[in-house]
Parts: structure tokens; sequence; C-alpha cells
């Protein structure tokens, strides 16, 4: 997968620079829902960029997907490289922050009510508390989308969360994810 005509949406909000949405559509993108975004953006990747667009292309060739593009989302948009200096800077949630990201992803899935959405935030969601009110509002509003299919890659951490793409390799298996807010009737 190749990285051309990316679509940055990016803001300052309040003061933080934040990345709302980054990728590309078509017809069957995976939507990529992480932590909080670091440095990529419509011209450069970042490692995580380049780790997502190494998987599509390994399960792409493998033919046990046939993903067109990404999207890569944010359980909060606010840029940061590292967690321990996110949760310094803002060590609470900023609701509008937070209310301007669930917007985004809420048009993601209107725009892509099949999707499957790949969860990859890693363990460092315990470095942040309140960023577990993030992970549970967007796990409640993916459970609206009944024909949306969750993932993982692998196993879930020992703490029971998705993890991150930077240290896996690209033989590692797209896992079925339960999500704890889904009711099926």
């Amino acid at each position: 997968m190749d990285y051309t005509n990316i679509k940055c949406i990016a803001r300052k909000i309040e003061g933080c620079n934040c990345r709302l949405l980054l990728g590309k559509g078509g017809y069957k993108p995976l939507v990529v829902i992480g932590l909080n975004p670091s440095t990529a953006d419509e011209n450069i990747p970042d490692v995580t960029m380049r780790k997502i667009m190494g998987f599509i292309s390994t399960w792409n060739k493998s033919g046990d997907k046939d993903y067109d593009s990404f999207i890569m989302l944010n359980l909060y948009p606010q840029r940061e490289t590292s967690p321990m200096e996110l949760n310094k800077k803002s060590p609470t949630i900023n609701e509008n922050i937070h209310n301007r990201n669930m917007e985004m992803i809420s048009n993601t899935l209107v725009s892509y009510p099949k999707a499957d959405v790949l969860l990859c935030y890693g363990d460092s969601i315990e470095i942040i508390p309140w960023m577990k009110k993030c992970r549970d509002e967007v796990l409640k509003l993916l459970a609206q989308y009944s024909e949306v299919s969750l993932y993982c890659l692998g196993k879930l951490t020992i703490r029971k969360n998705p993890r991150h793409p930077c240290r896996l390799g690209y033989n590692t298996k797209l896992s079925s994810f339960h999500n704890p807010f889904r009711i099926d009737l």
C-alpha cells in the first residue's frame, strides 16, 4: 500500500494540536483506532502508519483481506509522541476536543457502516486515567453499528488491551475483538 492521496484533518482546538483523521477512503478501507496521533500527516507517515500499511499489504497479498485504503482515527486526537507527555500536558480530558473526535468517528462510521475496525491502542491507555472514558465512549459508539466488525492484532495484552502494531511481526493475524458494550438481541 502506498502513501499517496492522503487526507489529513488536523486542527488546533483550544490551543492543542489535534489530528482528527488521517487516511484515504476507498471502497473497502481498514478503519484503525489507536490511542492518540503522533507525527504522521498527509505527506509523511510515522512508524505506526508504516506498520499499518505493511500489515494491510501482507494481509492483501496472502488473500486474507482485500483492503484498498485505510482511515486512521484515535481514542483522543491530541498529537503527542509520548503518552506520558500527553498525560502531563493534559491531566484531564478536554471535553470539546473529545466531542470533536467523537463526531469524526461517528461521521466515518456513517460513511462506512460495514467497516472492519482495527483497535490498536495498546497498554499505554493505562498511563492516562481519563483515556479509558474515551475508549468506553468509542466502544459504545461502535456497538451501535451492527455490521461493523471489530478486530485486534493477535491476542490481547495481559491487561486485556488490543496490541499496538509497532512491535508485532507482519505474520500477526487479525483476531475478533469482543465489544463489551455490544448487546445482540
